[in-house]
């Protein structure tokens, strides 16, 4: 697994752990993170690239503004994920 695919996966894991630390989290919220995060995951799966993501780091961007005051934890977590694709050209 090329490097760039193995630190999205850790970084994946980080904010999955975040998450689950988080508390209460809306639930509408949650839910679009997680689709966001199980797209993410099909996508490196398949090896897909930078077309099939773009639309996903900003909806991921935009997640994250929305955490920010209340789990900054996870804000952190889901910037790292957006670094990480970024990082892989995605």
């Amino acid at each position: 697994m090329p490097e760039r695919e193995a630190a999205l996966r850790r970084t994946l894991a980080e904010l999955h752990a975040q998450l689950e630390q988080a508390g209460a989290i809306d639930a509408a919220l949650r839910a679009e993170l997680e689709q966001a995060l199980a797209e993410i995951r099909v996508v490196v799966d398949r090896e897909r690239r930078a077309h099939a993501m773009q639309p996903l780091g900003e909806r991921l961007e935009a997640l994250a503004l929305r955490f920010e005051q209340s789990h900054p934890l996870v804000t952190q977590s889901i910037a790292g994920v957006v670094r990480a694709l970024g990082g892989m050209g995605i």
